[in-house]
């Protein structure tokens, strides 16, 4: 790599992280905001509804930090948040980082396995679909794909639980067993959930990359490899499928951004502990380092994907320069 390539290369990373850094405290700020903003006394819900006295809930309130300005509070939130310290939990006085570092891997396991389920949907279904365009292959490739774009994630969750749960009473219905405790019955109970998932996003990736293959298939370059002679397969999976899968690596990248970030509705129906499911329990209980910290995370989980994403896509296509 030349000179002037690694400094063009530096400062595209310095204005990128420069961009990360602004976006995180966008973030941070806003979450703090919004949560105050919800109805709700933290204190009261710790305390308990029948608790009345003010000089106990007053006392509560300035052990907990909560009687200061709300401008005091943000900047000792922004302080810490530079340190790397997500403060300690209102209702059970754990680190947040502990909470957090309880819950990821959960979530991390979870939006693999749907991303992974996404992938080895979308990428035949994709190709098939293109190569028969028009067709009946086509038309039941792109219907069921509309279907799992457009159906929630709460309903596709409900509907399998009825049917493989309840119903057939193959798989459970919904909890988690750490894969280091039990394998086996961690790959069970995670299955409903990381097929309702994948779904969602097989469906996404589908329309896409069906999309860029016909896009492809009319180029001249594809005319040209065919009137020299090459076989109709080589075409395809050598010069087309290489090159539609260049766009459809941005949309998978953020689709894996927001499996990281939406799993809170599907975390909650199939009882699973991880960051969607934290965040939900804590907002109902106010307990705003928890959810600030959570939110704080998802958030920068997605971001660094995206980051990563542009890298790959550079990598991948090199018409898009760094600069």
């Amino acid at each position: 790599m030349t000179r002037a390539n690694l400094v063009r290369t530096a400062r595209f990373l310095g204005r990128r992280m420069l961009g990360l850094l602004l976006v995180m405290w966008l973030v941070a700020t806003l979450v703090f905001v919004i949560l105050r903003l919800i109805p709700g006394d933290p204190v009261q819900i710790i305390s308990g509804i029948d608790v009345v006295d003010p000089a106990v809930l007053d006392e509560l309130r300035a052990e907990l930090g909560l009687d200061e300005p709300l401008l005091v509070q943000y900047l000792r939130w922004l302080a810490k948040l530079a340190t790397g310290d997500l403060g300690v939990s209102i209702r059970s006085q754990t680190p947040v980082t502990e909470l957090i570092g309880k819950a990821l891997p959960v979530t991390l396991e979870l939006a693999l396995f749907a991303f992974l389920i996404g992938l080895l949907i979308s990428v035949p279904a994709g190709a098939a679909a293109s190569r028969r365009k028009g067709k009946l292959t086509d038309a039941l490739i792109t219907s069921s794909a509309l279907v799992g774009i457009s159906l929630p994630s709460y309903v596709l969750a409900l509907v399998a639980i009825y049917w493989f749960a309840v119903k057939w009473q193959l798989l459970p219905s919904g909890g988690y067993v750490s894969p280091t405790v039990d394998l086996l019955e961690n790959l069970r109970m995670m299955i409903l959930p990381a097929v309702t998932l994948g779904l969602i996003t097989a469906g996404t990736l589908v329309r896409m990359l069906r999309r860029n293959l016909i896009d492809q298939l009319g180029e001249d370059y594809v005319r040209s490899a065919r009137a020299r002679g090459a076989g109709e397969n080589l075409v395809f999976y050598g010069h087309v499928m290489r090159n539609a899968l260049i766009p459809y690596v941005t949309i998978a990248g953020i689709e894996a951004g927001i499996l990281l970030s939406g799993a809170v509705i599907t975390e909650s129906i199939f009882a699973i502990p991880g960051l969607g499911r934290l965040m939900v329990t804590n907002i109902y209980d106010r307990d705003y380092p928890v959810v600030q910290g959570a939110v704080f995370v998802v958030a920068g989980m997605y971001v660094l994907v995206n980051f990563l994403v542009d890298l790959l896509y550079s990598w991948l296509d090199p018409r898009v320069s760094l600069s």
